[in-house]
């Protein structure tokens, strides 16, 4: 017991009077149960009352020992927590239904919270009952199961809002602790529990939100070592203990920690006048979730409705927006923020399609009013994720033109997109481009070669051959040519490859901007996993103007017809604009030729290795820059994905070109890569330049190892901040030397 106390290099009371040496040694029996190969290694910081904490070793004095191992340890909790149980006490899983039916209710004055957090062992109890308990008993399982394990806890009662794990032990996925953790409304009581290497990738991005949060350890964590903390958000620390050893010898794993808690509940009291109905509804779904930062604040919440603001000359008054859902409430709500809150984003033209019958999702729309209609695929089976999201594009697609009779065309999102301000704004100036032009058979808002370091001209269009996604404008004849061949569910398929598989397009193209107007924010899914989000999607670049202007869209405007606010008149309007409209098929077409055909072309002639220092220079003005690549059809890729990696942008297959032309600014460098000899384009070749060839094995392997950093070779500082993942973390490293 003595050794115990000693260890304990830290205690803190919340009341701020002395205690006695009796008291201090109480609570570290109390705490430090396990002592691993080197001694016991725990510290810990304690922020209760010495009396609850005299109550609670009086609770279970009859089982208070040292335990051999964790696997004990758990079962020390499971009899204490019997021997708890003959206390009258409402449990906090008894108080999860019915929240707001009895918000008067006399609830219990603390909550007991118990955590594990080891190697090969986590759990988390609640008041006697076990909402985290995973183990891995093999060695080779150890790694299933790893992870920052989080749950959150209603502040009035102790019931469970949320219980979350993030799978920190495979690169990338410390990218969805972000959007979780700062968007937790103040009072909430988190509880935090690390398995096994759940310390791998933590890296900055986690540490720092931590730290804001409360923690003032987990800078100290080190590799294969673990922590658990109790904490109120953005309030007090109840319990905080770490590991105080750093490994040794190579597969060294530090001792579990265990703490103990009783955590004082908050009175109960409606945070908003529960009299008026929409704040009452908004208090009996703020009591059973969590996540939703602003929603759920006391002080100062966010508003339930947002007024309609009108789009300026809007010409798609009539066209819908429909959001693919499924089971990512905390996600859509954001998405539906960034839609409402800009001109033309009104309710009245939204309707959310889910995929199933979610709880949580279904209530959040009933409480925002957004119109949804779910999707019932019980009982049905499919033979992987991509088959079920197609058919749910199929039916979503489908009622979203039922609902909405007389529309012609309609914008598709998807609840993990996040839209930039000029949203709405972009699809109203180029939609007439579905009707004026049938060689084309969408408007996309996304574009896949639009990294920071690629994308300069907010204002430029191109035209591409494949289906961009990420928000997009299609029309009622296009969905009724393709609604009857749509891919049967009865196999594994992606519906976007479908989209834009050569017998669907049929020679179509798409409309895409150079700079985007959504972002994606989804970090896991069917198709994207940490890895792919960290490389090609955190540093995409977004526009932050919602008055930009496109170019070679417009069709020529009368003199009297009003210009926009902010912007001279000269630069909008009036009949000497004349710009006219270069997006369809024969005006593009000559657009690219005068280009390609001028004096000032630039032909790269080199037998450097495109990921090689040097290779391209990053400001050349002096005129457009041409490489050639080999590409004998559309499916062959093999050089794309070569030069594609090493400039950073997507390269996984060949998307975003024009009959075989990809074209993008390399940071101030404009840049036309041709596949040669399959694109049309191929005899501006001159006999004396060089085409790129395929990778070989070798340049495989150092292509993987180099789109893994792409945020590391390719910055722009100054646009950093138009991109949400990177604003948020505020951790991207230093750039690399070229």
């Amino acid at each position: 017991m003595d050794q115990c106390s000693r260890k304990i290099h830290e205690v803190r009371f919340g009341s701020g009077s002395s205690k006695s040496v009796m008291e201090v040694r109480l609570l570290g029996l109390l705490n430090c149960w396990y002592i691993g190969k080197k001694g016991l290694n725990i510290l810990a910081s304690f922020l209760i009352p010495a009396s609850s904490i005299l109550k609670m070793t009086d609770e279970v004095a009859g089982v208070l020992q040292l335990p051999a191992n964790a696997q004990e340890a758990s079962n020390m909790i499971r009899l204490r927590d019997r021997l708890r149980a003959g206390t009258k006490r409402t449990s906090a899983a008894a108080l999860v239904d019915g929240v707001g039916d009895h918000q008067y209710e006399e609830y219990p004055k603390v909550v007991h919270i118990t955590v594990l957090s080891s190697r090969r062992q986590v759990t988390i109890i609640i008041d006697g009952h076990e909402i985290v308990n995973v183990s891995s008993l093999k060695t080779e399982d150890e790694t299933k199961g790893s992870g920052l394990y989080f749950v959150l806890l209603d502040q009035y009662d102790g019931h469970v809002i949320m219980s979350r794990v993030f799978d920190l032990h495979n690169f990338g996925n410390n990218l969805q602790v972000p959007p979780v953790l700062s968007a937790l409304a103040s009072g909430r009581i988190m509880v935090f529990a690390m398995k096994t290497e759940a310390s791998l990738n933590m890296g900055n991005i986690i540490r720092k939100l931590l730290f804001s949060l409360g923690s003032t350890k987990v800078h100290m964590v080190p590799f294969r070592d673990y922590m658990v903390w109790v904490a109120t958000v953005h309030g007090r620390t109840w319990a905080e203990a770490i590991i105080d050893d750093t490994p040794g010898e190579d597969g060294y794993y530090g001792a579990p920690v265990m703490v103990d808690v009783a955590v004082p509940l908050s009175p109960l009291g409606p945070c908003w006048d529960v009299r008026e109905e929409s704040e009452a509804e908004r208090w009996r779904f703020c009591r059973r979730f969590g996540g939703y930062g602003g929603l759920c604040e006391c002080d100062r919440p966010a508003p339930l409705r947002y007024p309609t603001l009108v789009l300026a000359d809007s010409a798609i008054n009539d066209v819908p927006l429909g959001i693919i859902a499924s089971a990512r409430p905390q996600a859509l709500y954001r998405c539906l923020l960034t839609v409402l809150r800009q001109p033309g984003g009104s309710l009245d033209r939204i309707l959310v399609l889910l995929d199933g019958y979610n709880e949580e999702t279904i209530a959040l729309l009933d409480l925002l009013r957004v119109r949804y209609i779910p999707h019932n695929m019980t009982g049905r089976s499919f033979p992987g994720a991509g088959a079920r999201i197609s058919a749910h594009f199929r039916f979503a697609l489908h009622e979203l033109f039922i609902t909405f009779p007389r529309a012609s065309k309609a914008i598709i999102l998807e609840e993990d997109l996040l839209v930039a301000p000029d949203f709405f704004s972009y699809f109203n100036q180029t939609a007439w481009l579905l009707d004026a032009d049938p060689t084309l058979f969408c408007v996309s808002a996304w574009n896949d070669l639009g990294a920071l370091h690629t994308a300069r001209h907010p204002d430029r269009l191109y035209r591409v051959e494949t289906h961009a996604g990420y928000g997009w404008m299609i029309t009622r004849r296009m969905l009724e040519e393709i609604y009857p061949l749509w891919k049967k569910a009865d196999k594994e398929h992606d519906w976007d490859v479908w989209l834009r598989s050569t017998e669907i397009r049929a020679g179509r193209e798409c409309v895409v901007p150079d700079v985007s107007r959504t972002f994606h924010n989804g970090v896991a899914g069917a198709h994207v996993n940490g890895i792919l989000t960290h490389s090609q999607f955190t540093g995409h670049a977004v526009t932050a103007d919602a008055n930009i202007r496109l170019k070679d869209v417009e069709k020529r405007y009368k003199e009297q017809q009003r210009c926009p606010p902010l912007r001279k008149r000269e630069d909008w309007c009036g009949p000497e604009d004349s710009r006219g409209e270069r997006l369809t098929v024969l005006e593009y077409e000559e657009y690219l030729y005068d280009i390609l055909e001028n004096d000032n072309i630039y032909f790269l002639n080199t037998t450097r290795h495109p990921c090689s220092r040097g290779y391209l220079p990053r400001n050349f003005t002096d005129g457009p820059v041409v490489i050639f690549i080999t590409m004998e059809s559309n499916e062959q890729h093999g050089t794309w994905r070569k030069i594609a990696s090493c400039l950073g942008v997507w390269h996984l297959d060949t998307r975003s070109h024009h009959r075989g032309l990809f074209r993008l600014s390399y940071y101030e460098t404009e840049l036309f890569i041709i596949g040669y000899p399959f694109s049309d384009y191929s005899y501006l070749k001159p006999w004396w330049i060089r085409v790129m060839q395929e990778a070989d094995e070798k340049e495989e392997n150092l292509i993987k190892e180099r789109t893994l950093d792409n945020r590391l070779w390719f910055r722009r500082p100054e646009l950093e901040r138009f991109s949400p993942f990177l604003l948020l973390q505020r951790s991207t490293p230093e750039p690399a030397k070229q």
